[in-house]
């Protein structure tokens, strides 16, 4: 039996902004720092999943993260990217690990302009690319010089007729200096995956497309052609776990978001799942999180 997994908690922008006393919390755009409201310990005390795109820069200390079930260890000058609606947490105490962040939502980025246009110059927000880059001194401090200037206007209580203008214009240009980082260490005609990275990569996209549906090793294998002993052996040497056991994680992450919602019975999220029936959801359920569904909800 495998130990119980902490609730996974869902995280808005207006959550993220109320949790540092903002009188009017924002909706779609917020700056924050991890010192100074309780997002420290939610990221620690529970796997979060936010409604948002979230952009973090290390400035003091060291932290892991897991972030789509693989971990990455940050550093000063550490730039990480989390992609709308990824399950994200942090494995340790963060009392000496000091971050600046940007979340914001999809209705802001068409807001700034940069959805359409010039979408392929965030592609960094891809659930397939790799979202941490050691950045250098300038770098960091551009970047976090950017950040302050955000911060201060979207806090300050002044009255100014072109504050939201204000804000998208840095907010434009602050983005562009990511993505021309990224362009810097990882332009598109040099990206070169070993075989191994590149079936990674794939098994993880095919298995965000076909977990509800799909959950038998031999169906990713057979779609990436090659053999499941193969395909097992590649995900375990990459991110430690087995095949089967990032499969089972996905599903259950997703089974504990809808389990969570108090309108759904277990057997509506079996239906939502694809389990042929709700007994053995149950016990999928109970193998992987050492409670069946049912005391799970009376947990909330």
């Amino acid at each position: 039996m495998k130990s119980a997994i902490p609730h996974i908690h869902s995280y808005t922008i207006s959550d993220m902004s109320a949790d540092t006393g903002r009188k009017n919390p924002a909706k779609d755009f917020h700056v924050f720092r991890n010192d100074e409201f309780i997002y420290n310990e939610k990221m620690i005390s529970h796997p979060i999943r936010a409604d948002h795109f979230i952009i973090l820069l290390v400035l003091r200390g060291e932290a892991q993260i897991e972030l789509n079930h693989i971990n990455y260890n940050l550093t000063k000058n550490s730039l990480f990217t989390i992609p709308h609606s990824m399950v994200h947490q942090f494995k340790q105490n963060l009392n000496d690990f000091s971050i600046n962040g940007i979340g914001f939502s999809r209705d802001f980025l068409g807001q700034a302009g940069l959805h359409k246009k010039h979408a392929d110059s965030f592609d960094f927000f891809s659930s397939q690319s790799n979202p941490h880059l050691l950045l250098t001194d300038l770098e960091a401090e551009t970047l976090l010089a950017l950040m302050m200037m955000l911060r201060e206007k979207d806090f300050s209580e002044q009255e100014h007729p072109y504050r939201s203008e204000i804000i998208r214009h840095c907010f434009k240009q602050f983005m562009f200096e990511i993505a021309a980082i990224f362009r810097k260490y990882r332009p598109n005609e040099n990206i070169k995956l070993t075989r191994k990275e590149d079936i990674l990569i794939k098994f993880l996209k095919l298995l965000s497309q076909h977990y509800k549906q799909q959950r038998s090793v031999q169906f990713y294998a057979d779609a990436l052609y090659v053999t499941s002993k193969h395909l097992t052996k590649t995900v375990k040497e990459l991110t430690t776990k087995t095949c089967g056991e990032v499969i089972d994680e996905m599903v259950v992450t997703e089974a504990k978001i809808l389990l969570d919602d108090l309108e759904l019975s277990v057997g509506n999220v079996a239906d939502q799942l694809n389990f042929s029936d709700q007994y053995y959801f149950s016990r999928f359920f109970k193998k992987n999180t050492g409670v069946n569904p049912s005391e799970y909800k009376r947990r909330l």
